[in-house]
């Protein structure tokens, strides 16, 4: 009982005539390495992809703060200093901030709504008050700049998107030349 059983050749169970010899196992062994190469290649591929990833994140990452950084050195000061400026002759603004992530505002913003006459009343309009919004662009590495020039229904008729700025560009002084040439063609 303890022995192996006998298979007749050809029978089920029975080693097929054509059974690989020794010599033939390692011919099969050298095709087989080239699954090694694929799978060291995918391997490869994978952590080229993680390294990108990361570096990206990373870029990501360092513009967003450097976008965060030159709106409350530059860009918010301006802003606040038009506020007083509209305020003490009659009309006002109000700055949003926008941290992103929001439905209407996916990345950061920063945004100036002008009333050329008295303060601003319920919730900002594109259709009723002047606006200068900066947005983070963050595929394209800088400030996608979005006007708006209406004043109570009338005015100018530029609304959305007009260009874009490098982070550099985005200084003081451009940002109250704009703000200033937005509210000339408000006032029409």
């Amino acid at each position: 009982m303890g022995s192996q059983p006998q298979f007749p050749l050809g029978s089920p169970g029975a080693a097929p005539s054509n059974a690989p010899t020794s010599s033939e196992d390692v011919a099969g062994d050298d095709l087989l390495v080239g699954f090694d190469e694929i799978l060291a290649q995918v391997a490869e591929r994978d952590d080229q992809e993680a390294e990108r990833s990361e570096e990206q994140r990373e870029e990501r990452t360092a513009f967003l703060t450097a976008f965060k950084e030159v709106c409350q050195s530059q860009a918010r000061p301006a802003m606040e200093v038009v506020i007083e400026r509209l305020t003490a002759h009659g009309g006002g603004g109000v700055i949003e901030e926008h941290p992103g992530g929001e439905p209407r505002f996916r990345h950061p913003s920063l945004i100036l709504w002008m009333s050329l006459e008295g303060g601003i009343v319920g919730e900002p309009r594109a259709d009723r008050e002047p606006y200068l919004q900066l947005e983070a662009n963050v595929a394209g590495r800088d400030i996608e700049v979005s006007e708006g020039d209406m004043w109570r229904g009338a005015g100018g008729k530029r609304s959305g998107p007009v260009g874009n700025w490098q982070l550099f560009e985005l200084t003081k002084d451009r940002v109250i030349q704009e703000l200033l040439a937005i509210a000339s063609r408000s006032a029409v």
